[in-house]
């Protein structure tokens, strides 16, 4: 107990010590003065906010790009901003929510560079890329063009295109029931999703997850192979879309498509960077993944995501991460931005982009987070301590998808 109470006296002196116990700074001054303005134009970042990423970045291993989806400007700052990582830091490598063989595909020669190939690629197969926007798509060209190497852009999703998948499986099955067995699957996956959309009714359907099993050891393909990962992607997807459609009937393995999800993450990044990690120079990657993936710590459901892996590897490799959780807004004012993020922005809407320094915040979070409700705090501190900036980008709007001829999400 007299240690007990040694600790609380300390607190007690340190709090009392402490500037914000006697007065905490005006919200509206803190944030005024941690964001800069900035612009992105023809792939360049410019303005102060593009010289504070460029020295913020400067030690990074990896720059964790946080964002919505299907949105038409964030693929284009993403876009400018590995440029500037990959002409001031190093960068050649992108890591992206995207499936490996789409990935694979995007880069092979007859594809590679080029936005419109990519999107006939995405309409062959409209489940193959999980993201096939426009915007997406030429992000994905312009690294091809500026990279060499088959390991320039790296997806590290679960199997995602089936049909696919099933075409190249059926050309080096074993034998003929193998065959026919990867024709129904095929059959079936076009039945299901049939309309020109992504979606993973397939992938979720009750049963699948056993018959993908099943096919794989029938298929017999040397385990670590091609086509034996390929099978094992494909299992492991209905297995994580399985868990949504068990979880809607009741059953309590929600968690579970997360927390296996990341997982699956983190063994195909390693994968991809054991490949790259061939010269003397730590690879250096830009992230593009939804924000849920990119955080620092726990993040809000409740899974300790990609995000958080690639800080603890950056710092394991005596470099460090930096998180960027980019804010689109689509409508009018801030109506759209929930509480717990709106006590992190100016009281007017920026005309242009901005980006908000989280790092300098943190010490004095308390001062922000002062009026939100309880049910709030869990969310403003993940958010604060889980990226190191905001990145708000006004006027956003949905992507295009002209590319592919695809309708984006359902």
């Amino acid at each position: 107990m007299r240690q007990l109470s040694g600790f609380t006296a300390l607190a007690a002196i340190a709090l009392s010590a402490s500037p914000l116990a006697a007065a905490d700074p005006e919200p509206a001054a803190l944030i005024a003065a941690n964001m800069r303005p900035f612009a992105f134009a023809d792939g360049t970042l410019s303005g102060p906010g593009a010289a504070f990423l460029e020295a913020a970045t400067a030690d990074s291993q990896f720059v964790l790009f946080g964002e919505d989806h299907y949105l038409r400007d964030t693929p284009v700052f993403a876009a400018a901003l590995y440029r500037m990582l990959r002409e001031r830091h190093g960068f050649h490598q992108l890591v992206v929510e995207q499936d490996r063989v789409a990935m694979e595909d995007a880069l092979a020669p007859a594809n590679r560079g080029d936005a419109r190939k990519l999107g006939a690629l995405a309409s062959r197969y409209p489940n193959l890329f999980e993201f096939a926007s426009d915007q997406d798509l030429e992000l994905l060209a312009l690294v091809g063009r500026l990279e060499k190497g088959p390991g320039a852009i790296c997806g590290i999703e679960q199997a995602l295109g089936p049909v696919r998948y099933f075409d190249e499986l059926s050309g080096a099955a074993p034998n003929a029931a193998v065959k026919a067995e990867i024709a129904a699957l095929r059959t079936l996956a076009l039945s299901l999703d049939p309309d020109r959309v992504y979606s993973v009714k397939f992938l979720s359907e009750a049963g699948v997850q056993d018959r993908l099993e099943k096919l794989r050891v029938a298929f017999g393909a040397r385990p670590g192979s091609r086509h034996d990962e390929m099978l094992l992607g494909l299992a492991r997807s209905a297995e994580i879309f399985g868990y949504y459609r068990r979880s809607a009937a009741g059953e309590p393995v929600g968690l579970f498509n997360n927390t296996v999800r990341e997982a699956w993450f983190k063994r195909l990044f390693m994968a991809c960077y054991r490949r790259a990690a061939t010269g003397k120079a730590l690879p250096r990657a830009l992230f593009k993944f939804g924000a849920n993936h990119m955080y620092h710590g726990k993040n809000p459901t409740q899974a300790f995501p990609i995000g958080n892996f690639a800080h603890e590897f950056a710092i394991a490799n005596g470099m460090e991460a930096y998180g960027l959780f980019v804010l689109p807004l689509t409508g009018p004012g801030y109506a759209d931005v929930p509480d717990w993020i709106r006590v992190l922005l100016p009281a007017t809407p920026p005309a242009g982009p901005v980006v908000i320094d989280l790092e300098s915040l943190r010490p004095v979070q308390r001062a922000l987070r002062v009026g939100l409700k309880d049910a709030d705090q869990t969310a403003f501190r993940e958010l604060v301590n889980g990226f190191e900036a905001l990145v708000v980008l006004p006027g956003e709007a949905p992507a295009t998808m002209a590319l592919s001829g695809l309708k984006g999400l359902r």
